[in-house]
């Protein structure tokens, strides 16, 4: 097809002048995909309308017009492989309507047209192979000769997502606060090296690795001699492990409801009952068949455990429940009658029994003060792996020298598009080594001895070979292989440290994305919503209560159910999710969401904590006038910020 007329062009695009270089692209589009000027001018509107909102001051330079070329790329490859999926073999691809066949020398004589609109082929293709990491400038396509005539990314000198990423003005922007009314911290010079404690190998609890243990029986006597370790297999769990893990959950809060309202006798809810009674149960959604139906008022089930209630099930009526806040898998304590034996009336629902959580003054170890920072992947953008948000959040890191980096995968995640899509030739652990060790290494160097760097697992990273919730920590081989350097450890997921005296519990699983499509709620105490999400695992106990996880999430290993179970009341709980970033406090707990570091082809948030010595909180502050009393939530700030 012969290049478009540069003033067929600026017809098409009437009052929108086209610089020099924007026609070359304009040209190379159109032969590429075989437009007529006045197409490509339509699918320049169907850009600036999909990606713009329509926005009439977006000009077509060639920066725009390069994103423009992305956007017809993905529209092609998706057409194609639709018409390979109905056809059942591989369809050609036939861009340029005068060629069905591409060789060598029409490949190299197209790249050279896209570049610089020479008609002339170009003669020295012969160079090494690097698909899948992108170059960054137009000269690198003669170093090409495997690359795809189809990649818009070839073409780009940087990618139309890292001129936007640089060219941000958004960048160190405050989007959340809690507590900035506190003064200013100030920490001890020399730095105190930080005192890390895994609250799960305190507890007793054995750590995550490839020998995972059967969450057993609790009935069992501890002296009793414990079945050996078993290897773990997550597709090979039986259904009476997941019917019993569900019924010791019930009876382990029973007791401490039981306990916390001084009950004589928790009621069975499936007997006809003319006094108001209390039962505890699982809630359920009374559309078992149906995974997408939702949860509503209507459609509420009490499940029991076998002990209360022969594990039978009951409808709710919430007609007359003034609050409540609910979801499928929460455990509850419900008071009301159960007049005909076939259908239990809610009066309220009680507030369950919370974990220990004592002030500071009668914690055995003391609180001391020290900074973070928190950050959760993506770290790249999803048109490429420069890992510029990365590099952005180790500079702020070097500039701030916190106490503590918690730095939450996924590193390299599975959802990226290049990888979804198979655009890159690179192991995921080949990524790691050669975009995400080195900025590793220069926060560890760049930072005190005395600071902390820790990476946690996600249920979407690729480098780590457990896809199951929960994770054990990336092991130390793993580490070593993919050229992470010493004094950076791993945590596993989810994870309880205390930390200078605070309780942090992470849980690096997108548990509130999930709640989220499944809560029901009426006047609910916690008025915001996703706050009151994260405060759903605070009060269950546990890092994912839902009780089935969505069809595309990571499986929830009902066999390892106690490495699940929250072993202390947290200061703070982090949880980072898709869902708007937020810094809350409630009863005595920090609430975080640091959100991602990267959003598709935009920059994240990353998170800024600050725990002060108790001291430097005026006394008036705390509810007994005495700083001894108070929380650490109370003497800690957060700054959610910009990358």
């Amino acid at each position: 097809m012969p290049a478009v007329d540069p003033a067929q062009l600026q017809k098409a695009f009437g009052s929108a002048r086209l610089e020099a270089d924007a026609i070359i692209e304009c040209q190379s589009m159109c032969q590429v995909f075989g437009l007529a000027a006045s197409d490509l001018f339509i699918r320049w509107q169907t850009y600036v309308i999909n990606r713009h909102g329509g926005d009439a001051g977006i000009l077509p330079t060639r920066e725009r017009l390069l994103e423009a070329r992305s956007m017809l790329q993905q529209e092609h490859d998706r057409r194609a492989s639709q018409r390979q999926s109905q056809t059942g073999h591989t369809v050609k691809l036939t861009r340029n309507r005068e060629r069905t066949h591409y060789d060598k020398k029409s490949v190299e004589g197209l790249l050279q047209n896209m570049v610089s609109g020479s008609q002339e082929p170009l003669r020295t293709p012969q160079s090494a192979r690097r698909v899948g990491l992108l170059k960054t400038n137009a000269s690198a396509v003669r170093d090409r000769s495997m690359a795809s005539p189809m990649s818009p990314s070839v073409f780009a000198e940087p990618s139309p997502s890292a001129i936007r990423y640089s060219n941000r003005t958004n960048t160190g922007r405050t989007e959340d606060t809690l507590h900035s009314e506190l003064p200013p911290q100030q920490l001890p010079e020399p730095r105190l090296s930080l005192t890390v404690h895994d609250l799960a190998a305190k507890s007793g609890d054995t750590e995550l690795s490839s020998e995972y243990e059967s969450d057993e029986d609790e009935s069992v006597s501890p002296s009793a001699p414990r079945a050996p370790a078993r290897r773990m297999r997550y597709m090979f769990e039986k259904l009476g492990t997941r019917t019993e893990t569900i019924n010791r959950r019930i009876e382990r809060m029973a007791l401490d409801i039981k306990s916390e309202y001084e009950i004589a006798a928790l009621a069975n809810p499936t007997y006809p009952h003319q006094d108001a009674v209390t039962a505890v149960g699982r809630i359920v959604n009374i559309n078992l068949d149906d995974a997408a139906a939702p949860i509503s008022s209507d459609t509420l089930l009490l499940e029991t455990s076998r002990r209360l209630g022969n594990g039978r099930r009951i409808p709710l009526d919430v007609q007359a429940t003034p609050s409540f806040s609910l979801f499928p898998g929460q455990i509850v304590a419900v008071e009301g009658k159960n007049l005909k034996g076939s259908e239990f009336a809610v009066s309220q629902f009680r507030a369950l029994p919370r974990l220990p959580h004592p002030a500071i003054g009668d914690r055995p170890e003391a609180v001391e003060p020290f900074d973070a920072v928190v950050a959760s992947g993506p770290y790249t953008l999803s048109d490429n792996f420069e890992y510029e948000p990365l590099r952005d959040l180790v500079d702020h890191a070097l500039a701030a020298q916190p106490s503590l980096v918690l730095l939450l995968g996924p590193f390299v995640s599975e959802a990226h598009p290049m990888l979804r899509d198979g655009q890159s030739d690179l192991m995921p652990e080949e990524i790691f080594s050669s975009k995400i060790s080195p900025h590793l290494a220069r926060l560890r160097e760049g930072l005190l001895a005395s600071s902390a760097i820790y990476l946690v697992p996600s249920t979407d990273e690729l480098c780590c070979p457990y896809v199951s919730f929960p994770q054990p920590p990336l092991s130390r081989e793993l580490l070593a292989r993919v050229g992470v350097p010493d004094g950076v450890e791993s945590l596993s997921n989810p994870a309880q440290i205390s930390v200078n005296g605070v309780s942090i519990a992470i849980s690096n699983i997108d548990a509130l994305f999930h709640l989220v499509k499944e809560e029901v709620s009426r006047l609910p105490v916690l008025s915001d919503r996703l706050p009151r999400l994260a405060w759903h695992l605070v009060e269950q106990r546990h890092f994912y209560p839902l009780a089935v996880p969505p069809a595309d999430c990571a499986g929830i290993l009902a066999s390892q159910d106690g490495k699940l179970r929250m072993l202390a009341a947290p200061d703070i709980l982090i949880t980072p999710s898709q869902l708007r970033q937020f810094a809350r406090m409630h009863e005595n707990v920090i609430l975080l969401n640091p959100g991602h570091s990267s959003k598709g082809l935009f920059g994240g948030t990353f998170a800024r904590l600050a725990v002060r010595a108790p001291k430097s909180i005026d006394a008036p502050s705390s509810m007994l006038g005495d700083s001894t009393k108070i929380f650490p939530a109370e003497c800690t700030s957060v700054e959610i910020v910009r990358i």
